[in-house]
């Protein structure tokens, strides 16, 4: 390895930055209400276990924990969202100070990672890609530094963040194999044949094991989920990947991130991270997988950036500083309203907050989807009441069902979605099945429609009470009675990944 260079230093602004950020987002975090992924979180923390048809087991395990904390408080489930927003920012001003930038490059860097929708989409909400960003962040800025410092050792460090990143979602692998490709095409190859790098390798795979192990007993499970988002996206992914990079990190922010690219490319020394970052592009693109894929990868570019905006702040004169801010301040009023929210209740079904960010429309319906169905159970007659079940189509629906019903407003509730169909199925006593489908559902379920001796009657829709058009704005909710088959055998059917 390389000499030792000492690093310029760290800039107490960035820290700031970051600290600004957490305290925004755990502030508004209240505002709006859960998202379906979040509620499915804290349903799936109910039932820990070392893995789930669709993700790993860290999320939920988070959403157990801030539930024990704070039962039932949105706020307080959102904390390590916006704790891990900030150490995103902060990862970026860091790397930047690795690659040599002096603390105005590392405030740029750290601005330019808060106001972008890479850090604030997802900080607003415990999410799996929430902590897979500032994990992966975290292992850009680990590689990078041992570069300069020479301290192998730091790779038992990568290890392990990537270990607990595979705990989380899979997305960062793809990541850490694009750092590994991009050293062994343009170097320094130095690092790949280190016992430090083994030795983080079987530190990673040791923490990942329990979860493959999980993977492997029911039929791995994720490979199918990864093929039927594959086949979801399709061209149409492919063709927008490249057009959505520029709006889903800021289009204020394109020149900045842009320019980090090409930095990035062009220095010997970080070549490796400008490649890494094109493989994963090229990547995701021939998957038609979606464009959020790829915001692991742009920490390296932000951080790259920071430095280039600083070099060009120098060969200027007092206009170019006012074009740096004002790029940063348009960034911030551009993602600011789509991922946070700042929009009022009123104004949602008029201003293109939803359109943009398809995140902020999940986040409502939940407590009159609750009202709606709990009105359709005890409207009916006694006898059946006794023997009824709730079925929804996914799991957003039947975890704000566990959430917002009241005690004995609501029997048993049940899905066939994802990790809620290892959950179930109903009791055979259950004969009565009330069923809850989202707004793309017009029919009843063929199963229902086969399976249910006394009838499947249409009872009631759903409706938000805000206009907001999502999954279960105009859903339907229906009754089925006199079920004649066994739920061990309709159940099979009633699986489902999509």
């Amino acid at each position: 390895m390389d000499t030792v260079v000492d690093a310029p230093a760290r800039s107490r602004l960035s820290y700031g930055v970051a600290g600004v950020v957490v305290v925004a987002l755990v502030a508004l975090a209240g505002g709006y209400g859960y998202h379906g992924d979040e509620l499915y979180f804290l349903a799936a923390g109910r039932h820990l276990a070392w893995g789930y048809p669709d993700q790993p087991p860290l999320t939920p395990l988070l959403a157990r924990l801030m539930d024990l904390i704070a039962p039932d408080s949105l706020v307080v489930l959102r904390v390590p969202a916006a704790v891990a927003a900030g150490l995103t920012v902060l990862f970026v001003s860091l790397t930047t100070r690795e690659m040599g930038g002096r603390p105005r490059a590392q405030l740029i860097a750290a601005s330019a990672a808060a106001v972008s929708g890479l850090v604030l989409v997802p900080g607003h909400m415990l999410h799996t890609t929430t902590i897979d960003i500032c994990l992966s962040a975290a292992l850009v800025w680990l590689v990078v530094r041992v570069l300069r410092t020479g301290d192998q050792r730091l790779l038992l460090v990568a290890g392990a963040v990537l270990g607990l990143g595979l705990l989380n979602k899979y997305q960062i692998a793809a990541v850490a194999v694009a750092l590994v490709v991009g050293l062994a095409v343009v170097g320094p190859r130095g690092l790949l044949r280190s016992p430090w790098f083994l030795g983080g390798v079987v530190l990673a795979l040791a923490l990942w094991a329990p979860n493959l192990w999980w993977q492997a007993q029911n039929g791995w499970p994720q490979i199918a989920m990864a093929n039927l988002l594959s086949e979801r996206g399709g061209n149409g992914a492919r063709l927008s990947f490249v057009p959505l990079q520029l709006v889903y990190v800021s289009p204020f922010l394109a020149p900045l991130w842009i320019a980090g690219l090409v930095r990035l490319v062009r220095t010997p020394a970080f070549r490796f991270l400008g490649v890494a970052y094109l493989l994963l592009a090229a990547a995701f693109i021939a998957a038609g997988g979606s464009a959020l894929y790829l915001f692991g990868a742009y920490s390296a570019l932000l951080a790259a950036g920071g430095l280039v905006v600083d070099g060009w702040l120098d060969r200027g004169a007092t206009g170019r500083r006012v074009t740096a801010g004002v790029l940063l301040g348009a960034s911030a009023a551009f993602v600011a309203p789509l991922a946070l929210p700042l929009v009022p209740l009123d104004k949602l079904s008029t201003i293109p907050v939803v359109q943009l960010n398809g995140l902020t429309s999940e986040q409502f319906g939940w407590p009159e989807l609750t009202d709606t169905v709990t009105g359709v159970y005890r409207a009916l007659p006694a006898a059946e009441r006794e023997h009824a079940v709730v079925l929804t189509e996914n799991f957003g629906e039947a975890a704000a069902l566990e959430r917002y019903a009241t005690d004995g407003g609501l029997p048993a509730v049940y899905s066939g979605y994802r990790g809620y169909a290892d959950w179930g199925p109903p009791p055979e006593t259950a004969t009565t099945v009330v069923i809850v489908g989202p707004a793309k559902r017009t029919e009843p379920p063929a199963w229902a429609v086969r399976a249910c001796r006394g009838g499947v009657r249409q009872v009631a829709t759903t409706d938000n009470a805000h206009g907001v058009r999502n999954k279960e704005q105009g859903g339907r909710v229906w009754v089925c009675t006199g079920l004649g088959e066994s739920w061990a055998s309709l159940w099979p059917g009633i699986r489902h990944l999509d």
